[in-house]
């Protein structure tokens, strides 16, 4: 498909130095959302009108009559073949093509020679970009929010992959500071020295929701007592430090098994902890280029407001760091060692001036690479019953989501489902695809209405519902008796085979694929892919439902597996891309 665009691209820009003896590269080709308008479109007619003042359908069809005179081709095993079947011009000015039947079978052969890599590109060409992902503080478990956090950077960083990027994943844990001093200031006070008596991330939760509630009955106490327990850290009393060494490592316990249940890893994990010092080394070099200066408390403030951005703290009055500051340094510190192309930041919307802020911060300090950095800002998840609040104590743990998510989908499975052999694991892989695609599907700039509820279903724009039409996929290749590596294709072998009309839809959406793929990698929006494989896997369905494969004629039934191998081979590679991991059998 990408290969077609640019070659059609060249073509029309050809017709229009010979029609028009005019070099013009503003060449927009789309493909219609509806099949009726071809596969792909121009409206190039109209933006030539504006330059050379002739009416758009007078230009479209002169322009489609010179591209009918090129040969436009692909190569096949020393042969060539058309890529499209027809060009017509649409009033007002629309140029529409549609692809032949050569080129469309021709995607069956692409699919099985690539296999587990169809739709990845060359694009990155083992260009470095860090993704750095979740990011939470370690005094409590992670929440719903962190889950759309770690599905949105973990499927980023597998589709950047697959377009050949050289991806760093990377945590930056959040564990040096007054929060992390709140769940350790009451352990110290109420603790009385005990273990976990339950996953540890969520044991030390709740000293954090206990400091919540001791701060409103005595605030002024409590303030004091956190400032100085965080300067003893800053000072290293070694009593402090083993009590944040047990709190943090409490966290980090509990939040490995929370990673392996959403199928999130990272190759990097950095510490804020190990940027302390650095960090107020970039503070008196940000003073001596007049970019921060200290205030009448004593505390450190970039003043940034002339940028139209609010000033931004770098120093408390007591001399403690600000996060901005070993931000800074890290960036700093993985360029030097990564070279990368680009830095993204998977952090919620709400910190959007945060990030302007530290950007801007970089670009004044005379980085070269400040416009490398890019903040993926993401919308907020909210369950039915409303918003999420620490205080209100309505925030839901990502543990508890995925384990109501797994009961219902354990209902769903024994509903829907007439044989399962393994009725737990068979149900855990489904429920991670609901939880994982019930975020993905929608676009990252999107608040979320969570409803665990709807997530679960076989039906509908959910997780389940495509990992049963891959599993259905499979289904008919095995009752087929036919080994799926054995299957083949190539232009020669399917010539004379006519296809029907759901059979021509179903792999004219394929071949989109690989565009689907790239469009996602440019715009960082797993939502992209998470939509065409709903759509696709509704052409499957439909196709499956209306023409015979099992029952057809000897070469019509090869062929038609061979589509069905080609369409659970398209939709595996897609849910790899939103870190979901297909069930074989339902």
């Amino acid at each position: 498909m990408e290969d077609a665009l640019l070659l059609l691209k060249e073509n029309i820009k050809k017709s229009i130095k010979s029609v028009y003896d005019l070099e013009f590269d503003d060449i927009f080709v789309e493909r219609p959302e509806d099949e009726k308008h071809g596969d792909l479109a121009t409206n190039v007619a109209f933006l030539l009108a504006k330059k050379i003042f002739k009416p758009p359908l007078e230009i479209a069809e002169n322009l489609s009559h010179e591209i009918n005179g090129y040969d436009i081709c692909f190569e096949c095993d020393g042969a060539n073949y058309p890529v499209f079947s027809s060009i017509e011009v649409v009033s007002p000015g629309f140029i529409n093509f549609r692809f032949s039947d050569y080129f469309l079978k021709n995607q069956l052969s692409e699919v099985l020679k690539k296999n587990d890599n169809y739709g990845s590109n060359k694009k990155g060409q083992g260009r470095v970009i860090i993704v750095e992902y979740s990011a939470p503080n370690p005094n409590k478990p992670l929440h719903i929010g962190h889950s759309r956090n770690n599905f949105l950077g973990s499927s980023i960083s597998e589709i950047l992959s697959f377009n050949s990027y050289n991806v760093v994943k990377m945590n930056y844990m959040n564990d040096w500071g007054t929060h992390i001093c709140k769940s350790m200031l009451m352990y110290k006070k109420y603790g009385n020295g005990r273990d976990p008596d339950k996953k540890p991330d969520h044991f030390v939760g709740d000293f954090y929701r206990m400091y919540e509630i001791e701060h409103e009955k005595n605030p002024e106490k409590l303030d004091k007592e956190l400032a100085e327990m965080f300067r003893e850290m800053e000072q290293g009393k070694k009593e402090t430090l083993e009590l944040w060494k047990k709190i943090t490592g409490w966290a980090y316990e509990g939040w490995k098994e929370t990673y392996e249940n959403e199928n999130v890893s990272f190759d990097v994990c950095e510490y804020q902890s190990n940027y302390t010092k650095a960090g107020k080394e970039i503070i008196d070099y940000a003073i001596e280029k007049e970019i921060a200066e200290k205030d009448d408390s004593g505390a450190i403030i970039a003043r940034l407001e002339k940028y139209g951005i609010p000033d931004k703290v770098l120093l408390r009055s007591d001399g403690t760091p600000i996060y901005i500051t070993q931000d800074i340094q890290l960036a700093k510190d993985n360029f030097e060692k990564y070279n990368f192309e680009k830095r993204i930041y998977v952090v919620d919307k709400r910190q959007s001036d945060y990030f302007k802020q530290l950007f801007k911060l970089f670009e004044l300090l005379g980085f070269k690479w400040a416009d490398r950095l890019y903040h993926l800002a993401y919308g907020w998840v909210s369950l039915p019953e409303g918003a999420m609040s620490s205080r209100a104590g309505t925030v839901v743990n990502a543990d508890d989501v995925f384990e109501k998510i797994f009961e219902l989908e354990q209902e769903e499975v024994k509903n829907s489902l007439k044989e399962v052999t393994d009725l737990e694991k068979t149900s855990k892989k489904i429920a991670l695809a609901a939880y994982r695609y019930g975020m993905l599907k929608i676009d990252p700039k999107q608040d979320i209405v969570f409803d665990m509820n709807g997530v679960t279903r076989f039906e509908g724009n959910t997780g389940p519902y495509l990992m049963y039409t891959y599993a259905r996929a499979m289904s008919i290749i095995e009752k087929s008796g036919i080994e799926a590596s054995s299957l083949e294709s190539n232009i020669e072998l399917f010539e004379n085979i006519k296809m029907e009309e759901k059979e021509v839809s179903l792999l004219r959406f394929m071949c989109t694929f690989p565009e689907t793929v790239s469009l996602s990698a440019d715009t960082m929006s797993p939502h992209l892919i998470a939509n065409f494989l709903y759509n696709f896997a509704q052409k499957f369905n439909s196709f499956y439902s209306e023409v015979p494969v099992l029952n057809a004629k000897e070469d019509l039934r090869f062929f038609r597996l061979v589509l069905v191998c080609c369409s659970a081979q398209v939709i595996k590679n897609g849910l790899k891309l939103l870190g979901i991991n297909v069930v074989e059998k339902m």
